[in-house]
This record gives structure tokens, C-alpha cells and sequence, in this order.
């Protein structure tokens, strides 16, 4: 079936409303998984019947590099009546047909907001202020925004915990530290914030409707950083939170942030 981006809409929300794996969202929309942000309102998606990945034939596949790829062994996929196999003759396969996979998986991967890290570069990676640090952090966290709306969790196709908000709403500093960037992301966030705390960390900030900090600034824990908007690709308004290892992996915000 198909189903229309509406307003708030994530691939957890629309998860749960359709009772499938948010990653069945991604992989039931090929191209969508390679930008798992990327959900824009009045963009028509297809809703797998159940968890799996919707796959195009390719010009040298076989059933063997088919069930490489998507770890499900062909009788499996034959017998699925969605594919219609059984009403066929022959169950070989056809250039450009769009077969489920019940049960599939493929790897989830997205953009990284922002300036790319280079390897073993961190911050002296191109497009990043690489000047002293202006302040650094008290190691502790406070959320970027207030109330608290959890609208999308961290998960592996999002690695950032997304907060529901009205339109130019404060978003906040949430440690101390120095913006080592401050700008329009060509990724997909909007306007992007990324705060170096001095700490090991990196705390990021997205889809601002405006930045109200520039890069090689000084900022303060609970210091107002930007207002929050919808900019880049985004179905409603919210920040886009990050917490990052310098120069390294994103990890979860939850067990770092105040109990709610």
C-alpha cells in the first residue's frame, strides 16, 4: 500500500502506526535507506504488509546473489503470495521486477550532518573551525529543548534523538563549549549547530530555522543557540540532537541526558 508524509511524520511514527520495524519503513522505499532522515511532507511511501524489503531485479542477479543480499533463502520468497510466483509458470526471475523479501534486511546507512570527519582528523577536517577552544563543558547534559517532546528515538538508521517543537522555539546549548561549525548542512539537516565541549564530545543540533551563534564562538550550558525550525529536509518542526565521540561514532543521548 502507499501512504502520504504528513505533517510530524518519522519513520518511528509511521512504524508504529502500521505495526512494522521502523528499518521496514526504509526498506520498503528503495533509496530511501541510503538518507534515513529523508521524509518530506506530500512524499508518497509504500507500507510493506509485513517486515522485510521491497527488491528491484537486477541486470546480473540471480536467486543465489538475491538471497546473499537479503539473507532469505528463495523457497521462502516464492511462497510469499504478495509476489505471485504461484500464479506463474516458471518462478525464474525478470530484469526490473520488484519482488518482497519477508523477512529481509539490508544495511541502513545515512548522511552525516555537517562537514564530513575525515579519519584521524576530527575537527581539522575540512569545513570545521579549528582554532583554540573558547570554552569547554561540565561533562553533563541538559536537553537542547523545553518541554521534552520525544518525537523519534535513536535507533541504527538514526543515530540522534529527535524533539518535537513549535516554530523559532529555543533551542539551547546543552554543555558548555566552542561551535566548531555553524551553518547550512548540504546533507540534509538545514541549519546546523555542532558544539565541541572539550570533553571527548561533540553535541549537534539541526533543522534550526535560524543559527544565533557563529563558528569559533564560546558558548554556555543552557545558553540560547539557534531557533528551531524545519529547514532541510524534515517533515515538521524539531531539533535534530546528536551526541558524537570527537571525531568519531555517534552514540545514544538518552543515558547521558536528565531522567524525564
Amino acid at each position: 500500500m502507499k501512504y502520504t508524509i504528513r505533517a510530524g511524520d518519522t519513520a518511528w511514527s509511521i512504524a508504529q502506526k502500521f505495526d512494522l520495524r521502523m528499518e521496514s519503513i526504509l526498506w520498503g522505499n528503495e533509496g530511501m535507506s541510503a538518507d534515513a532522515g529523508s521524509l518530506t511532507i506530500g512524499q508518497e511511501i509504500n507500507i510493506l504488509p509485513e517486515d522485510g524489503v521491497l527488491y528491484t531485479v537486477q541486470k546480473d542477479d540471480t536467486w543465489e546473489t538475491i538471497e546473499y543480499r537479503n539473507g532469505v533463502p528463495r523457497e521462502k520468497i516464492i511462497a510469499y503470495l504478495g509476489n505471485n510466483f504461484l500464479n506463474r509458470s516458471s518462478s525464474e526471475i525478470v530484469v526490473g521486477e520488484r519482488i518482497i523479501i519477508p523477512g529481509g534486511k539490508k544495511p541502513v546507512v545515512w548522511l552525516d550532518p555537517g562537514p564530513i570527519v575525515e579519519p584521524g582528523k576530527g575537527r581539522q577536517s575540512a569545513g570545521f573551525y579549528s582554532g583554540a577552544l573558547a570554552n569547554t563543558g561540565t561533562g553533563t547534559y541538559l536537553y537542547p529543548v523545553y518541554p521534552v517532546i520525544l518525537s523519534q528515538p535513536y535507533w541504527d538508521g538514526h543515530p540522534a534523538l529527535d524533539f518535537a517543537t513549535d516554530a523559532d522555539q529555543p533551542v539551547y546549548a546543552a554543555d558548555s563549549g566552542t561551535v566548531i561549525y555553524s551553518g547550512w548542512s548540504e546533507s540534509g539537516y538545514g541549519n546546523l549547530i555542532i558544539i565541541d565541549h572539550g570533553t571527548g564530545y561533540w553535541t549537534y543540533y539541526g533543522h534550526n530555522n535560524a543559527n544565533l551563534v557563529e563558528s569559533g564562538q564560546g558558548v554556555v550550558q543552557g545558553q540560547q543557540i539557534a531557533r528551531s525550525g524545519s529547514t532541510g529536509r524534515s517533515s515538521g518542526d524539531h531539533v535534530d540532537f546528536r551526541i558524537r565521540v570527537a571525531g568519531g561514532a555517534f552514540i545514544d543521548p538518552t543515558p547521558l541526558l536528565p531522567a524525564q
